[in-house]
């Protein structure tokens, strides 16, 4: 079943339990009601907050928090701003789903079931105890512990006192809000920096080639996903991405490339040159139905024997030119040449990507077709490296924070066992890969759980850090001094986060 279905009968199937429970559950001793989550609520329990607030320094972690959650604030809404802004761009046919939003194990297709929900409820259990443990050591009661319900349990919950809360200097109400999303970023940071540095070290490719992340096997059946190309002809190591993008092997013609598959190395024949993956509709090579699946050959009778000389050939032809295109059809092996008129990159860019486009385009041709040489598309090996251990931190932090993030996008986490093969590793490779997953996937919840929660929301720890922030604020500002302008304040914040998020989901899909 699709997941956005799934999700969506779970969801109102819990919202119907919910409201024909509910008047069950607000009679209850143990169940109260937290929106659509049901609360089960334990008050034994509260000796393990206080055991750890006699030990921890709780207010010296706290104004460290506020800080990191001011930082996390502005990385957060600049963030959403500028995913809105991009948002903007993306046609529907380029939407990703929307279940790519949803951050559940299960109903999210990138995050997975196992590794996802174990790093999930831990990561809320331990937001959720470090507000406990901050109201604790700041001389607040704490009313309750308990377990958080919604369709699954998804956490934890601290319930510090209510009037005592309510009643609280800013400063300390503060505190207590920023010790949970302040305890998931130093998490999360912290396993970063062990991923990229211990893990990173312990791990190291086999062989210096490049892996086959995919593969048109309707042009070279013989190169399968998930092996790595250790030589192509004769460039061989770190030489064969040269011959990915700058190839000397004439087109069409048969090359040996070795294959390995992290235990043994395979001779196969393949085909060189360029291939065309697809053709974009209402560009001159779909205009003339080239087909798919064929490696290009030449134009105007110059050979194409990698990117290079394809770029060169079409920047040197004034858009609006006829050109002869010549291709090797597969998997017939039949030669074909389609004569065309090529248009402007500036016409595509616009179309498709303005934000990228530049005047300068309009002297560039363009023939719409996608390419990859001999149909692969593939990584360095050091590169592959670099990607899963996060070393992009270290080079640069905006990039290789969004690298990081992206992983299980790009599909490289959890790591694919054929990747993993191409390893050498220190010890047994289930355990070490193991550790590698699940540290990665308590890195990737702690910093989102934390980052979002630094949002000024109303329904997240950042809403009340930000109400409390303009109560501060107004004892120094006069304009702030209002509870009126405060919460009128709060509300354009959470207006504007919600709109935000919103046009981030729709606009998308109706422009």
């Amino acid at each position: 079943m699709n997941g956005i279905y799934l999700f969506v009968i779970l969801l109102f199937s819990w919202i119907a339990a919910i409201y024909f429970l509910s008047p069950y559950i607000r009679k209850s001793r143990h169940f109260s009601l937290f929106g659509p989550a049901i609360m089960l609520k334990f008050v034994k329990n509260r000796g393990v907050i206080e055991s750890i607030s006699k030990k921890f320094p709780a207010k010296t972690f706290a104004r460290v928090s506020v800080v990191i959650v001011i930082l996390a604030g502005i990385v957060a809404l600049i963030s959403l701003a500028y995913s809105a802004y991009l948002a903007s761009f993306i046609r529907p046919s380029q939407a990703p789903p929307v279940t790519e939003f949803l951050g559940i194990p299960g109903i999210n297709p990138v995050i997975p079931i196992g590794y996802g929900i174990v790093a999930l409820v831990i990561s809320v259990v331990v937001h959720e105890l470090m507000h406990g443990v901050t109201a604790k050591k700041h001389g607040l009661k704490v009313d309750s512990v308990g377990v958080l319900f919604f369709i699954v349990p998804v956490g934890a919950f601290v319930e510090p006192d209510e009037s005592e809360m309510m009643q609280a200097d800013p400063v300390v109400r503060r505190r207590i809000f920023a010790a949970g999303p302040g305890i998931n970023i130093i998490i999360g940071v912290l396993l970063a920096i062990i991923i990229s540095t211990v893990m990173f070290s312990s791990a190291v490719p086999m062989h210096q080639g490049v892996y086959v992340q995919s593969s048109d096997t309707n042009v070279n059946p013989s190169i399968i996903p998930g092996n790595e190309i250790i030589a192509i002809g004769n460039y061989t190591g770190n030489n064969v991405t040269n011959a990915l993008i700058n190839s000397n092997i004439p087109p069409g013609t048969n090359v040996s490339v070795s294959l390995f598959n992290g235990k043994t190395v395979e001779r196969v024949q393949a085909l060189a040159g360029i291939v065309i993956v697809s053709t974009l509709p209402g560009y001159p090579a779909a205009n003339v139905s080239v087909p798919s699946n064929s490696i290009l050959l030449s134009i105007n009778n110059t050979e194409i024997r990698n990117e290079t000389v394809l770029a060169d050939v079409l920047d040197a032809i004034p858009p609006g030119n006829s050109i002869s295109m010549k291709v090797m059809v597969m998997p017939s092996h039949t030669v074909r040449t389609y004569n065309m008129t090529t248009t402007s990159a500036y016409r595509y860019y616009a179309q498709y990507d303005p934000s990228a486009n530049n005047p300068a385009y309009k002297g560039y041709s363009f023939i719409g077709i996608s390419i990859s040489y001999m149909g692969i598309t593939g990584y360095q090996m050091g590169e592959i490296r670099d990607l899963i251990f996060m070393r992009g931190f270290y080079s640069n932090p905006v990039e290789g924070f969004i690298e990081a993030i992206g992983l299980p996008f790009y599909g490289f986490n959890p790591v694919p066992s054929a990747m993993a093969d191409l390893f050498s590793v220190p010890f047994n490779p289930l355990i070490f890969w193991g550790m590698v997953n699940t540290f990665y996937w308590f890195f990737w919840i702690n910093i989102l759980l934390g980052i979002t929660n630094a949002l000024p929301f109303a329904f997240f720890d950042g809403g009340q850090f930000f109400k409390d922030t303009l109560i501060i604020a107004g004892r120094r500002f006069k304009a702030l001094s209002s509870e009126k302008v405060v919460n009128q304040v709060m509300y354009f914040m959470s207006f504007l986060v919600l709109f935000l998020i919103m046009w981030e989901l729709i606009i998308p899909r109706i422009i």
